[in-house]
């Protein structure tokens, strides 16, 4: 009787360890934290010598990372090895921003490193600067588009007048289709106001911004051979 005693209370103590440890692993597995995503988007037109926005976001199962140790921009031509890196900036929402020039035409590898608690993520995107048709080779002539964009003091919660001056080869460029393209810093989506052709090469029309903050506009003009983009960084007090 005494052995079968032994024997049941042995079988007890173990059950007990079994139940401790699953607990103890359930505690643990429990406290592994969630992996981190990264995405890269580009805003800007990509064409050789156009200034474009490098912009990553950074996420934690479904948080925003706002705190992020380190995010690089890494960007490299493709079958070279010469890079660049660039620091980036913090514009909230879990987005990380810098402003970039791709010099010649031809395809780019976009690497952003982000560091943050304690994890590294290494999100790729490619980039094609395309190749244009040779000037020699075309019907029409060589062009020069210049762009000049005002706007009056803009404030938050009612309307600024923006206005841009478009010449062709130094004339006015009339009856094109110009479109202001605005969004906040930090946001993925813009919203496009199409100007008023004032005449004599000069369009405009009324925006309004809801709330204050750093806003990049993009001026859009096209017209038959002509599609060219003007991007600038204004502040909505």
């Amino acid at each position: 009787m005494k052995k079968i005693y032994m024997c049941s209370a042995l079988l007890i103590m173990l059950a007990g360890c079994q139940q401790a440890e699953m607990q103890e692993d359930k505690e643990v597995n429990s406290a592994v934290p969630d992996s981190m995503e990264a995405s890269i988007a580009i805003k800007g037109s990509l064409d050789k010598g156009k200034e474009v926005i490098l912009e990553t976001t950074v996420k934690q199962g479904s948080r925003l990372v706002n705190e992020a140790d380190e995010v690089l921009f890494e960007v490299r031509k493709s079958g070279q090895d010469k890079r660049e890196m660039l620091d980036s900036k913090n514009t909230g929402s879990g987005k990380y921003q810098v402003m970039h020039t791709f010099t010649e035409q031809g395809k780019y590898i976009v690497i952003a490193h982000v560091t943050a608690k304690g994890l590294h993520v290494m999100p790729e995107k490619e980039v094609v600067i395309p190749e244009h048709e040779d000037e020699s080779a075309t019907a029409h002539p060589s062009t020069d588009v210049s762009i000049e964009f005002q706007s009056n003091p803009v404030k938050a919660g009612s309307s600024s007048t923006f206005a841009a001056s478009v010449e062709l080869d130094g004339k006015p460029l009339t009856n094109a289709d110009v479109n202001f393209e605005v969004w906040k810093d930090g946001s993925e989506e813009s919203q496009f106001t199409k100007a008023e052709d004032e005449g004599n090469g000069s369009y405009q029309n009324k925006v309004s911004f809801v709330e204050p903050g750093t806003y990049k506009v993009q001026v859009h003009v096209e017209k038959d051979e002509v599609h060219e983009h003007q991007l600038q960084t204004i502040q909505v007090n």
